[in-house]
């Protein structure tokens, strides 16, 4: 693993100790506190004379995500500062786990949004209420109460003449988070549904024209959550002039109301692609059984994701158009040899007309199964599954890049294919996690054990030895599969000798991986097993580079597309910001691809294996907080708490769902037309490092 620098904000002051205390509250953040000392700092830095210190130490506490720190945290909601008052808010909310530390940190909040004076502060502190883990309806019926009562009310006639929209934004946000979270438990009532309706009708000066556009796109999330969409919201939504709300129009149509149809037409010929995007996903859902002609108009639209939505959804039937739609998916399949054009179409139009015409896709598959492009043969493995066509899956099984064969292998377990387990067995034996987790999957059919057993063991012993946290996940699925069918519970006894193998992965260096071992040790043995990982050494955290990094940008070249540049919010998320920096001067992203791109949600890239699991080590921590997932945010892609590994993903539309689980450590600047842009294995050229101009 190579070393590299992590930094934090130097804290702007005169007293000598503030840098030094700044870098071991850094130190202690990174390494989440294992120890009393460690703690001992952050709540030093509690203390400070200095509110920036007291911000970055309440901050660092609340990422713990401990509900023993609960009462650290408290006494800073009265903190003289409001940016302090405001982290500390937000930490209780991360706090909160299991049932004493939800129950004692809703009361603190619910006590602040009633005492604070300062309307952004209560805000957040709306915000957060809303977004907590509730498990029970009175919590969540108690919560909906004091929220809706902080908006206005529903009549304008009634609202005062004043309103702050800082508040109301605030308290939006936590509707909609607790609509869309704890709505099952306890639905909204109907003068929570009626005030958010009428916020959501608010005007004010040109100056507030950003904040007033986010009110109504959480109004209307948050109805579409409740799945209260009416007739007349759809109606102004159509005709608003923001983007973000037009395009949840679209999705709010999905609910049946009488004039659906209209309204998607008229999203259908909207200027911006993303509403276009929605209408015609909508479409697809609602009414493509009623009527083909809108989907296959779109295979004409100027935008590249729409014309790709349409191919996709002409593959599940037209039934008063089918024979146009297979001779246009067949026209558009043939031009995979063509030079001129791009291999996303076809590939996915080979995938929609083996699921309507399997004739003529068979015709076309060897074309793509041939493919000189990896990527056009992982679509071919797709078709080959949806056709059956065995012979086919298991030579793209063996393919030369691990994804085609991964995606063969799938394919193969879906069809429940014996050929599957020589196939997983060969995976096993490869460097690429992906395929190896579907591979372990792939073992768990009857009379496999024999021969699965030692390659899972080998296939274990092989990738601890690499030592890369990032193994995680491949390591587990391995676990797991030897769990299932190695154990006395499935064959009477376990192994000879396979009790012996697992003990040395009590001391793994992924605390992970040594917890799954002692389980299922105690689960053979019907004995008590405690593992104790070892622990794996971390980079060093100093604080030399930040300072360069501020007022610094990525510029992102993309091959054949142009470039966007992505501002460094070192303040908020310094450990992340360093990270994929100090990897980008180092050329790490040279030449590697977004391999993930869902329109109207994130693009995602920077894997050296083009897939979820292949990254970069050792594990980077979580700097999850207030930042939110807006469009053009940059975030780091993960599977569960700290477990970045410098794969970024960028977001197309607002998130709010990603909000508070996914690290935010920048945002696009300039380019988002190029981000927009975006297709599936489009390559990242180069990642500099370039100062902002005036910064």
């Amino acid at each position: 693993m190579r070393a590299y620098l992590l930094a934090v904000t130097l804290v702007a002051t005169t007293a000598s100790a503030q840098p030094a205390l700044g870098e071991r509250m850094l130190v202690a953040e990174d390494q989440r506190a294992p120890t009393d000392a460690e703690l001992a700092t952050l709540k030093q830095g509690l203390g400070s004379p200095d509110a920036a210190t007291r911000r970055q130490a309440v901050r660092a506490i609340g990422r713990l995500e401990r509900a023993d720190l609960l009462p650290v945290i408290s006494p800073l909601l009265t903190d003289r500062n409001t940016d302090v008052r405001i982290e500390a808010i937000n930490a209780l909310g991360q706090v909160a786990r299991g049932q004493d530390g939800l129950s004692a940190a809703k009361s603190r909040l619910l006590a602040r949004a009633r005492a604070e004076q300062t309307p952004r502060v209560r805000g957040v502190a709306a915000a957060t209420l809303g977004r907590l883990p509730y498990t029970g309806a009175a919590d969540v019926q108690q919560v909906e109460h004091v929220l809706a009562q902080m908006l206005p009310p529903a009549s304008k006639e009634q609202r005062a003449a004043v309103v702050n929209l800082d508040e109301i934004a605030g308290t939006v946000e936590g509707l909609e988070a607790l609509i869309r979270q704890s709505g099952k438990i306890s639905p909204p009532e109907a003068d929570t549904i009626a005030r958010l309706r009428g916020v959501g009708t608010i005007e004010g000066r040109a100056q507030d024209a950003e904040t007033l556009a986010r009110i109504r796109r959480l109004v209307r999330a948050a109805l579409i959550a409740a799945g209260r969409p009416e007739a007349e919201l759809l109606e102004a939504g159509v005709a608003d002039p923001d983007d973000e709300v037009r395009r949840l129009t679209m999705i709010a149509a999905r609910v049946d109301v009488p004039n659906r149809e209209p309204i998607l037409r008229k999203g259908l010929g909207d200027s911006e692609a993303r509403v276009r995007y929605e209408a015609l996903q909508t479409w697809g859902r609602t009414l493509l059984n009623q009527a083909c002609a809108p989907v296959l108009s779109a295979l004409r639209d100027p935008n590249v994701h729409v014309r790709l939505l349409a191919i996709d959804l002409l593959g599940n039937g037209c039934s008063d158009t089918k024979q146009d739609a297979i001779r246009s998916l067949r026209a558009v399949a043939e031009a995979v040899s063509s030079s001129s054009t791009s291999w996303h179409a076809p590939a996915h139009a080979l995938v929609a007309l083996a699921k309507l015409s399997a004739a003529d896709a068979r015709t076309l598959l060897p074309l793509y199964v041939a493919h000189t492009l990896w990527q056009v043969r992982m679509y071919a493995a797709q078709a080959a599954g949806k056709l059956s066509a065995i012979d086919e899956l298991v030579a793209l099984g063996r393919d030369a890049h691990p994804n085609v064969g991964e995606a063969a292998l799938n394919e193969l377990i879906a069809l429940r294919r014996p050929e599957a387990v020589d196939l997983a067995l060969e995976g096993l034996a490869r460097n690429d996690y992906q395929l190896v987790i579907t591979s372990s999957r792939a073992l768990a059919v009857p009379g496999a054990k024999d021969r699965a057993i030692p390659a899972l063991i080998q296939a274990l012993a092989r990738i601890t030895a690499e030592k890369r946290e990032t193994s995680r996940d491949a390591r587990m699925a391995i676990l797991q599969r030897v769990e299932d069918i190695g154990g006395p519970e499935s064959s009477g006894a376990a192994p000879a000798g396979l009790n012996a193998t697992l003990q040395p992965y009590l001391a793994d260096f992924d605390p992970a991986v040594a917890a799954k071992a002692a389980e299922i040790l105690q689960k053979w043995t019907r004995k008590p097993v405690t593992a104790a990982p070892s622990k794996l050494m971390r980079p060093a955290v100093t604080l030399r580079a930040v300072e360069e990094l501020r007022g610094a940008a990525l510029r992102f070249v993309m091959s054949g597309r142009g470039t966007f540049d992505v501002e460094l919010l070192v303040d908020d998320a310094p450990l992340s910001a360093l990270r994929v920096a100090t990897r980008a001067r180092e050329g790490y992203y040279n030449g590697l691809t977004f391999h993930r791109v869902v329109p109207n949600f994130v693009i995602q890239g920077g894997s050296p294996g083009a897939n979820e699991y292949m990254g970069d080590g050792p594990f980077m921590r979580d700097e999850v907080g207030l930042l939110p997932h807006r469009r053009g945010a940059v975030g780091l892609s993960t599977r569960g708490r700290d477990t970045g590994d410098a794969q970024v993903f960028i977001d197309l539309v607002d998130v709010p769902r990603l909000n508070h689980t996914y690290t935010v450590f920048g945002r696009v600047t300039a380019g988002m037309d190029v981000v927009d842009g975006v297709l599936e294995g489009d390559v990242i050229e180069r990642v500099e490092v370039v100062k902002v101009p005036g910064s």
